[in-house]
Protein backbone atom coordinates (compact mmCIF):
# COMPACT_ATOMS: atom_id res chain seq x y z
CA UNK A 1 0.00 0.00 0.00
CA UNK A 2 3.02 2.50 0.73
CA UNK A 3 4.13 1.86 -2.71
CA UNK A 4 0.77 3.06 -3.97
CA UNK A 5 1.12 6.32 -2.08
CA UNK A 6 4.58 6.91 -3.17
CA UNK A 7 4.26 6.46 -6.79
CA UNK A 8 1.39 8.63 -6.57
CA UNK A 9 -1.51 5.64 -8.13
CA UNK A 10 -3.92 6.78 -6.12
CA UNK A 11 -4.18 10.17 -7.64
CA UNK A 12 -3.15 8.67 -11.25
CA UNK A 13 -5.90 5.64 -11.60
CA UNK A 14 -7.99 7.15 -8.92
CA UNK A 15 -8.75 4.53 -7.15
CA UNK A 16 -10.30 4.09 -3.58
CA UNK A 17 -7.86 2.24 -0.57
CA UNK A 18 -9.88 -0.91 -1.05
CA UNK A 19 -9.15 -0.84 -5.13
CA UNK A 20 -5.51 -0.69 -4.50
CA UNK A 21 -5.73 -3.29 -1.89
CA UNK A 22 -7.35 -5.85 -4.40
CA UNK A 23 -4.95 -4.56 -7.18
CA UNK A 24 -2.25 -5.40 -4.79
CA UNK A 25 -3.26 -9.33 -4.73
CA UNK A 26 -3.06 -9.58 -8.29
CA UNK A 27 -0.25 -11.15 -9.68
CA UNK A 28 0.09 -8.81 -12.48
CA UNK A 29 1.21 -6.07 -9.58
CA UNK A 30 4.56 -7.55 -9.18
CA UNK A 31 5.13 -6.61 -13.08
CA UNK A 32 3.89 -3.17 -12.82
CA UNK A 33 5.42 -2.55 -9.92
CA UNK A 34 8.57 -3.59 -11.33
CA UNK A 35 7.83 -1.59 -14.96
CA UNK A 36 7.43 1.78 -12.78
CA UNK A 37 10.56 0.98 -10.92
CA UNK A 38 12.45 0.68 -13.97
CA UNK A 39 10.82 3.77 -15.34
CA UNK A 40 11.70 5.53 -12.39
CA UNK A 41 15.08 4.42 -12.81
CA UNK A 42 15.88 5.28 -16.35
CA UNK A 43 14.29 9.05 -15.76
CA UNK A 44 16.83 8.99 -12.74
CA UNK A 45 19.43 8.27 -14.76
CA UNK A 46 18.70 10.31 -17.79
CA UNK A 47 18.70 13.21 -15.47
CA UNK A 48 22.06 12.02 -14.27
CA UNK A 49 23.42 12.15 -17.69
CA UNK A 50 22.10 15.64 -18.43
CA UNK A 51 23.68 16.70 -15.41
CA UNK A 52 26.92 16.03 -15.85
CA UNK A 53 26.94 16.96 -19.40
CA UNK A 54 25.46 20.51 -17.99
CA UNK A 55 28.13 20.31 -15.08
CA UNK A 56 31.17 19.34 -17.89
CA UNK A 57 30.49 22.88 -19.92
CA UNK A 58 30.18 24.89 -16.92
CA UNK A 59 33.56 23.48 -15.75
CA UNK A 60 35.00 24.07 -19.61
CA UNK A 61 33.16 27.90 -19.90
CA UNK A 62 35.26 28.56 -15.75
CA UNK A 63 38.38 27.15 -17.19
CA UNK A 64 38.11 29.49 -20.53
CA UNK A 65 37.13 32.29 -18.27
CA UNK A 66 40.35 31.56 -16.42
CA UNK A 67 42.35 31.44 -19.14
CA UNK A 68 41.46 34.41 -20.03
CA UNK A 69 41.09 36.37 -17.10
CA UNK A 70 44.84 35.16 -16.14
CA UNK A 71 47.01 34.86 -19.36
CA UNK A 72 44.81 37.87 -21.28
CA UNK A 73 43.97 35.86 -23.79
CA UNK A 74 45.16 33.69 -26.76
CA UNK A 75 47.53 36.38 -27.63
CA UNK A 76 49.54 36.87 -24.25
CA UNK A 77 49.74 33.43 -24.11
CA UNK A 78 51.82 32.69 -26.94
CA UNK A 79 53.67 35.61 -26.60
CA UNK A 80 52.43 37.98 -29.31
CA UNK A 81 52.35 40.62 -26.74
CA UNK A 82 55.29 40.55 -24.89
CA UNK A 83 57.81 43.18 -24.83
CA UNK A 84 59.44 44.56 -28.34
CA UNK A 85 63.05 45.25 -28.98
CA UNK A 86 63.57 48.51 -29.86
CA UNK A 87 64.43 49.81 -33.03
CA UNK A 88 68.19 50.99 -33.81
CA UNK A 89 68.08 51.94 -37.28
CA UNK A 90 65.85 53.36 -39.66
CA UNK A 91 65.45 51.80 -43.35
CA UNK A 92 64.29 54.43 -45.21
CA UNK A 93 64.76 52.95 -49.51
CA UNK A 94 64.78 55.95 -51.81
CA UNK A 95 66.29 55.89 -55.66
CA UNK A 96 70.42 57.06 -55.29
CA UNK A 97 71.59 58.33 -58.01
CA UNK A 98 70.78 62.37 -60.31
CA UNK A 99 68.93 63.48 -62.69
CA UNK A 100 70.41 65.76 -64.93
CA UNK A 101 68.89 68.04 -68.29
CA UNK A 102 69.99 70.37 -70.54
CA UNK A 103 68.46 71.65 -73.87
CA UNK A 104 72.78 72.08 -74.87
CA UNK A 105 73.56 69.25 -76.14
CA UNK A 106 77.55 70.99 -75.34
CA UNK A 107 76.64 71.52 -71.62
CA UNK A 108 75.36 68.53 -71.18
CA UNK A 109 78.45 66.43 -72.41
CA UNK A 110 80.58 69.31 -70.45
CA UNK A 111 78.45 68.27 -67.38
CA UNK A 112 78.44 64.45 -67.68
CA UNK A 113 82.12 64.65 -68.51
CA UNK A 114 82.50 66.25 -65.04
CA UNK A 115 80.40 64.70 -63.14
CA UNK A 116 81.87 61.11 -64.30
CA UNK A 117 85.38 62.47 -63.44
CA UNK A 118 83.88 62.60 -59.72
CA UNK A 119 82.61 59.41 -59.66
CA UNK A 120 85.48 57.49 -61.18
CA UNK A 121 87.99 59.14 -58.99
CA UNK A 122 86.16 57.43 -55.43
Amino acid sequence: MQCLAEFGIYHVLQMTPQEAHHAILCPQWKIVLNAMIESRRDELQSKAMKQDRWNNREADRQAEKAFLEEHKGPGKFSGKYGPQPTQTELVWRMPWGCWLEYNDDRMLSEAWNDATEEFSED
